[in-house]
């Protein structure tokens, strides 16, 4: 799976779940590997959004295969 398949899976695994997606994308220069989900920018407490942030990297994880240091290199913002 090239980045940009990687991308739009992660996205439609993430809206099909109902989750509050803004976008997805992958990183660059240093970060090149990283992938970056950013939320819909809402007024959520904190338990609200560590339960999503949890939820937005199994996904994540299961759909790209990804494992290891720092969850596979996903960042949820």
């Amino acid at each position: 799976m090239n980045r940009r398949q990687e991308t739009m899976a992660v996205k439609a695994a993430l809206l099909k779940a109902g989750l509050p997606v803004r976008r997805v994308k992958h990183g660059t220069g240093t970060a090149w590997g990283w992938l970056d989900i950013y939320f819909e920018h809402q007024d959520y407490d904190p338990d609200t959004y560590r339960v999503r942030y949890r939820q937005a990297v199994y996904i994540a994880q299961h759909v790209t295969g990804r494992h290891g240091e720092y969850d596979g290199k996903i960042n949820v913002h």
